[in-house]
């Protein structure tokens, strides 16, 4: 099927997964963490205690988000964004008052939960269920949404931090959220015709089996090889995202520099996205995963080894080559090693995992600067969990090559 014929045949449902993945940036750590200096001046916190806090809530609603993701297996994805937009768009409103830190953390929490946790998935999952063969590049189109965030975001937020702060800013973020919902339905009534994907991909999927026990899951030899590496990109990037103006300042690098390098990430991520789609379909996502990690090995190793005026342009480029690929390889290895028909139980619970992993970095990345560790040194830490993660991804099988193999005989 070519890219076009894609499109025109699964159009809606690739556009559903589009817009709820480029919402889902209001909670996600790019974008809250332009707010970090701000919110650590207005609440007396320094890199350690901030991290901690935003650790905290992300570990809580990753935790949540084991069950909170299942539902989505059982009920209509547009009801369960719907819901997410709602509440994603209070938590903006609750941050931008906040009182006390109690009530911060308690807004980053609905943040992380609603945004990074809920739309994220609901965005994914309205394209995984397509069929083998087209599934890799709807995937792959779907998550454009992600860099697209990553593109636009960050230059107009920081635009707006530095004429209104960062209180206003998040007040016309929880704007935008209602607006845009107000016309996601709109745009749903005005093109409302029958249409068998979408149906298929976003109301409930009947099954009279209760899917396999989340201890099940985790047993399974398969999963537990695959956590290494699907934690990676999600705790380091966190990291880095969240310590990102520390991270300027001690390389000296500009805000402006800075906005441009993070939108020249969002344009790689835009190209290997699509790329990565195409190879899904064509050798499979198994395959895939041994490499996927290869760009932000590269970029750490480079932070940790260079410093010139380019290094934030070439940081963020290398890591936009691993950020193009992981939710579109992720999502797809999860596929094709346990079908899609709890395919939204099984990913809540790896989604869960990876956000799990990404809570703890913020905190301990800053405590460990907070104590004099180097950012060289944290890097190059970095560098050698994924490789060992790399390395381990060789032992999965790899389900579409045996059913490719000619049988013997």
């Amino acid at each position: 099927m070519t890219f076009h014929h894609l499109l025109m045949r699964h159009g809606r449902v690739i556009g559903l997964g589009f817009a709820l993945t480029f919402l889902s940036s209001f909670g996600q750590t790019f974008f809250i963490s332009l707010s970090g200096p701000g919110i650590r001046d207005a609440f007396g916190l320094t890199h350690g205690a901030f991290g901690s806090i935003y650790s905290l809530a992300t570990l809580s609603s990753g935790l949540l988000m084991i069950w909170v993701g299942s539902v989505i297996d059982r009920v209509d994805i547009r009801l369960y964004a719907t819901t997410a937009m709602l509440g994603l768009a209070a938590a903006a409103l609750s941050l931008s008052l906040a009182p006390s830190v109690v009530v911060l953390g308690l807004s980053l929490f609905a943040l992380r939960l609603f945004g990074q946790g809920m739309l994220s998935h609901a965005g994914v999952m309205s394209t995984a269920r397509l069929d083998e063969g087209v599934r890799g590049r709807a995937l792959g189109v779907a998550a454009l949404g992600f860099p697209a965030g990553e593109a636009i975001f960050p230059a107009v937020a920081i635009a707006l931090i530095t004429a209104i702060g960062w209180t206003a800013t998040w007040r016309i973020a929880a704007l935008a959220i209602i607006a845009a919902l107000g016309l996601g339905w709109l745009l749903g009534f005005a093109l409302r015709r029958k249409d068998p994907d979408l149906e298929e991909s976003t109301r409930k999927m009947a099954s009279s089996e209760a899917g396999p026990r989340w201890t099940d899951i985790v047993r399974d030899w398969r999963f537990l090889a695959l956590i290494p590496t699907m934690i990676g990109y999600p705790a380091i990037m966190t990291a880095y995202f969240f310590h990102q103006r520390f991270i300027a300042e001690v390389k000296g690098w500009s805000l402006e520099l800075l906005a441009s390098s993070i939108t020249l990430f969002a344009l790689v991520s835009v190209v290997v996205a699509m790329t990565a789609g195409s190879f899904v379909d064509r050798f499979g996502a198994v395959r895939l995963s041994h490499f996927y990690l290869t760009g932000m090995t590269a970029a750490s190793l480079a932070l940790a080894l260079f410093d010139a005026p380019f290094l934030p342009l070439m940081f963020f480029g290398l890591i936009g080559l691993t950020s193009g690929c992981t939710n579109v390889v992720i999502a797809a290895v999860l596929a094709e090693l346990f079908g899609t028909t709890h395919l939204g139980k099984i990913r809540a619970l790896a989604g869960a995992i990876m956000v799990v992993a990404s809570a703890a970095t913020p905190g301990a990345i800053g405590l460990l600067f907070d104590v004099g560790i180097s950012l060289e040194a944290i890097c190059l830490g970095f560098v050698v969990y994924m490789l060992a993660a790399a390395a381990i991804t060789f032992v999965l099988p790899n389900p579409r090559a045996e059913r490719l193999r000619p049988s013997e005989g």
